[in-house]
């Protein structure tokens, strides 16, 4: 019989990677899905402090905790931009089955953004829904002695999206543009539990009025090695490596194609059986655009 250590390992893994990628989650039946009849809310705050190069007319794009992409309000022109943008994640999620959970993710932000142009210094500041996200979390093989598996998905069935150009703004409501498959598997040595995930995100063109924005799809592996430190805590380490394709702006090229490596860091702790509380950092740069994260979480079952 398993000890208390890879219990709350499982119990840790659903909130630190639901959150995550929304679709990994720990080993007991019980405690990888949502169960059967039964609910779940994760509510995150998300900071993440962006600072973009001269230069670069590149949208900017945020995967938040809870798995999804986010577009983030961009001013663009030859300017350099520090921006301070707080994310509010609730996630309602459903145990339609005992091997699947269905959710419902609503998105929020603030947001202040100080730039330099033409030696003009000033500031912007915002605040709006961001996005309304559904999707799935299936069991597909439980762990024994080979790892367990996991399938999910998402789809953003509202994008409420606001840009930016030569100080015109521009905003509109966009419905089913982007969707998300990913798939987990992890497997458990006492104390520690392995862990790795699989996602894709399409990007479909996005239109408002005069101005086109083809985002490219990104694909994103992700390693990560949990380890408890006692029956209530644990730690996580990992990286998130991303493949993105070309940017278009209008037609037009605004960034290359590349690659991007991201350093995780991350905590829980287990404040009673239906209520968990959890931390993560996130550290990357991609291109010219810098990303530091930090986000706290709760998880609350009933």
């Amino acid at each position: 019989m398993r000890s208390r250590f890879i219990f709350f390992m499982r119990r840790a893994i659903v909130i630190l990677f639901v959150i995550l990628f929304a679709d990994a989650k720990p080993l007991e039946i019980d405690d990888i899905l949502t169960k059967r009849n039964s609910y779940k809310i994760d509510f995150v705050i998300s900071y993440i402090n962006i600072e973009k190069e001269q230069g670069l007319l590149a949208p900017m794009e945020y995967q938040t905790r809870s798995g999804d992409i986010v577009t983030i309000p961009t001013f663009l022109g030859d300017e350099r931009i520090n921006q301070d943008y707080f994310n509010y994640a609730i996630n309602f999620k459903y145990g339609l089955t005992n091997r699947l959970e269905l959710f419902s993710l609503l998105n929020f932000y603030t947001s202040t953004i100080y730039y330099t142009k033409s030696s003009i210094f000033g500031s912007k500041n915002d605040n709006d829904f961001n996005s309304w996200v559904l999707g799935f979390n299936y069991q597909l093989k439980r762990e024994d002695s080979k790892p367990a598996l996991l399938l999910g998905g998402m789809l953003t069935a509202i994008e409420h999206l606001k840009f930016s150009v030569d100080g015109t703004t521009e905003r509109d409501s966009l419905a089913f543009k982007s969707y998300k498959l990913s798939t987990t598997t992890y497997y458990s040595v006492d104390p520690l539990v392995y862990l790795l995930n699989l996602s894709y995100y399409v990007n479909r063109k996005k239109s408002l009025d005069n101005i086109y924005i083809d985002n490219s799809d990104i694909f994103i592996i992700s390693p990560q090695l949990y380890f408890a430190i006692n029956p209530y805590s644990s730690i996580n380490f990992g990286l998130k490596y991303s493949h993105f394709g070309k940017n278009r702006l209008n037609g037009k090229v605004v960034s290359n194609s590349g690659s991007d490596i991201g350093f995780i860091f991350g905590s829980s702790y287990e404040i009673s059986n239906s209520l968990l509380f959890n931390l993560t950092a996130l550290h990357s740069k991609q291109l010219n655009i810098s990303k530091d994260s930090i986000s706290i979480g709760f998880s609350y079952s009933f």
